[in-house]
């Protein structure tokens, strides 16, 4: 059985193998391209010149869209974070407070037993 964290490991896997197979595949598609296409020196370089300036711009992309999937996560896990905190915090408020009304109860269970044999002897 696996735990949440190992299906958000799979996951970011899975994502890492897609982008670097869209980068190597866009290498290769943007060679065969250049080595196919019968254009002059000025028109092959103002080719890769488009290709790098468009793989830039999708890999600008990509790391807009991860960043803002990182900060979405971070954001989500705070707000998680802060929920279990104010919950412990009141579990732990109302337990405090019934061990303080237990400890004031014996306290006073033991002043009476007290006072009680005082006045035996």
């Amino acid at each position: 059985m696996s735990s949440k964290h190992e299906n958000y490991e799979d996951e970011d896997s899975d994502n890492g193998g897609f982008f670097m197979g869209m980068l190597i595949g866009a290498a290769i598609g943007a060679a065969a391209a250049i080595l196919y296409a019968p254009k002059s020196g000025f028109e092959t370089r103002q080719h890769l010149k488009d290709l790098a300036d468009q793989q830039k711009d999708n890999l600008k992309n990509q790391w807009e869209q991860t960043k803002a999937k990182a900060t979405d996560s971070v954001n989500a896990a705070r707000e998680k974070l802060d929920s279990v905190a104010e919950q412990t915090k009141g579990a732990v408020d109302g337990l405090a407070d019934k061990a303080k009304g237990t400890v004031d109860d014996l306290a006073e269970s033991t002043k009476a037993t007290v006072d009680r044999y005082q006045k035996r002897y």
